[in-house]
């Protein structure tokens, strides 16, 4: 068990390692973010009054979203280069 957290650290490294290097991603997931937690916060108002304790909500919410978008591009990419299959195999 202990090669399984090892690869999988390695991979970990070598995605971070990749991401690193272009910021488009970690802009594109920090704006969007940003974005819902703006959307929400307008949203939630009644009568002119934030609602009372939906502030940590909001923000679950927005890095879930935001992971989710993250993780779907980092899959795109490693569906265009066949990485996967080469996980897979590994």
């Amino acid at each position: 068990m202990s090669d399984f957290f090892r690869i999988t650290w390695l991979v970990m490294c070598k995605d971070l390692r990749i991401e690193s290097r272009s910021w488009e991603m970690i802009s594109t997931i920090v704006f969007f973010a940003a974005s819902c937690v703006l959307v929400f916060s307008f949203a939630l108002v009644r009568e002119g009054r934030p609602i009372e304790g939906v502030a940590p909500g909001i923000i679950w919410i927005s890095v879930s979203f935001a992971g989710t978008l993250g993780l779907g591009r980092a899959f795109e990419r490693e569906r265009h280069y066949d990485a996967l299959r080469g996980l897979m195999m590994a």
